[in-house]
């Protein structure tokens, strides 16, 4: 009977908590929370790392004078330093040693430590720097900057910088910078993108062009006119129907469109294919020449128009530096 009552009791819930005492688990919650704030105040007591510097090499140089040598500071600022370490840890690191210093031995010990610090740290800035120097430089780039105004003159910068290895991405696929690993991009347009730092290396607006005989035979007077012309348009981009539309241009179904990458677009403008939207500066030795016609500029449509050095935030490393510095000088020469 007494076993049939206990099988016909409804079951009761049973929580882990009924199990643990809350004096413990205020008293381990407390533990924690001291432990944290006296993690949190070994770090803020650190003194400045330019104090430990100079005290350690102090202590391995023998010396305020030698100390400063090699920090590039004098020795009274390596004393000063050493001197607010004391003051700070309440103990003396360094004491007279003939004419020279010598660390006591609490200053020995903390040398010791610090000397294997340092040496870790710079072994990291030194793999980091080393792993930088090893990797390529990469750019990405328009097709039609790469062939009609960076190609020809790379033999300049590598005769420069022969240490320097260059990878260069010619597409017309906008990138996303910031995700890549691309050192930076050259684009083209009016330096708004959100997200990465700019700095114009040209203004070039851009230009509708044709060779000659193509014109005269279209008759190309409007915008509008453009429709009885056959076109040439950079591969993987839609200037044309953006152009257009900002001139109240319907395109509609346009089939006699010739997609190519940048520098053979060049050439078949050259050779009547077409008429084309470049960029002036790519066009410009052609339009003095004779080679192409410009028959509608885009000065006053897009100001402020032209080609971008375009980079993550942050610094460069040094070899893409050097690269970046030698295009704004190129870039300065027109």
């Amino acid at each position: 009977m007494l076993q049939m009552a206990i099988m016909a009791k409804s079951p009761q819930r049973v929580s882990v908590e009924s199990f643990i005492d809350p004096a413990m688990l205020a008293c381990e919650s407390a533990f924690l929370t001291t432990c944290k704030q006296e993690f949190q105040l070994h770090w803020s007591a650190l003194p400045p790392l330019s104090m430990l510097r100079a005290f350690e090499a102090a202590a391995r140089c023998g010396g305020f004078s030698a100390a400063g040598r090699e920090l590039n500071v004098t020795h009274a600022a390596v004393a000063q330093q050493v001197r607010g370490l004391e003051e700070r840890l309440g103990t003396q690191l360094l004491r007279r040693d003939g004419r020279g210093l010598a660390p006591t031995p609490e200053g020995r010990r903390l040398a010791e430590r610090l000397g294997e610090a340092l040496a870790i740290m710079r072994d990291g800035v030194a793999e980091v720097i080393e792993a930088g120097a090893e990797r390529p430089v990469r750019i990405t780039l328009s097709t039609g900057f790469a062939a009609g105004w960076l190609t020809h003159r790379l033999g300049e910068f590598r005769a420069e910088r022969p240490d320097v290895e260059l990878m260069l991405n010619p597409t017309a696929t906008l990138i996303d910078l910031p995700r890549s690993d691309f050192d930076f991009a050259i684009r083209y347009g009016r330096g708004d993108w959100k997200g990465v730092e700019v700095e114009r290396l040209f203004v070039s607006p851009g230009v509708v062009v044709g060779a000659p005989d193509l014109v005269a035979r279209v008759g190309i007077e409007t915008p509008a006119d453009l429709l009885r012309a056959p076109w040439v348009q950079e591969l993987g981009v839609r200037e044309w129907s953006v152009w257009l539309a900002a001139r109240d241009v319907t395109v509609g179904e346009k089939r006699d469109v010739l997609h190519l990458p940048a520098h053979m677009a060049l050439d078949a403008l050259r050779a009547g294919q077409g008429v084309g939207l470049m960029t002036r500066l790519l066009v410009e030795r052609d339009i003095a020449d004779g080679a192409l016609v410009a028959l509608f500029d885009d000065e006053a449509a897009a100001p402020g128009a032209g080609y971008w050095l375009v980079r993550r935030p942050g610094p460069l490393r040094e070899s893409a530096a050097a690269f970046a510095g030698w295009l704004r000088r190129e870039a300065a020469k027109g």
